[in-house]
């Protein structure tokens, strides 16, 4: 059974991918257009995902956002402290409920919140594998960002 608690620690992974791999863009000399778009989608779609657990249909739902490296960084961290808002309010069975909410298009459909926040970890990490490879096409440096990674990363920390 999934627990708010791990939904936790997986969003923590999830914020520290996304700062790797916005990172991973400096190591690019020449235009990031590619790479930042993708990048802005993984954070425009979280928005979007966040936003329908207050309002079904949530006004100025953006998926594809424009936005600037600087927006970016913000972006993360204040996308991440909304997830931790909403936890603080989830308990373990609510996990189970039904976030009933509409498309980008206006279809409706009703999902278990497990299955929506599994969604968006899945969702974040495709496309951050997407920046990757768009990080190394423009003759930069892409960081990993596997789960693994991360778990090795803070233990040494921890240690």
């Amino acid at each position: 059974m999934e627990s708010v608690e791990s939904f936790r620690r997986l969003f923590e992974y999830d914020r520290w991918g996304n700062q790797a791999a916005l990172a991973s863009l400096s190591s690019i000399a020449g235009p990031v257009q590619k790479p930042l778009r993708v990048f802005s989608h993984v954070l425009g779609a979280q928005l979007v995902w966040r936003a329908r657990f207050d309002d079904p249909n949530p006004p100025n739902a953006q998926p594809w956002p424009v936005l600037t490296q600087e927006e970016c960084r913000s972006g993360i961290d204040e996308i991440y402290q909304r997830w931790i808002e909403l936890f603080d309010q989830l308990s373990d069975e609510k996990l189970s409920q039904t976030l009933v909410y509409h498309t980008t298009q206006g279809v409706r459909f009703e999902t278990p919140i497990c299955d929506v926040l599994t969604h968006l970890l899945m969702h974040s990490a495709y496309h951050r594998g997407q920046v990757a490879a768009a990080v190394r096409e423009a003759g930069g440096k892409p960081v990993a960002t596997d789960y693994v990674v991360y778990l090795r990363q803070r233990n040494r920390k921890n240690n």
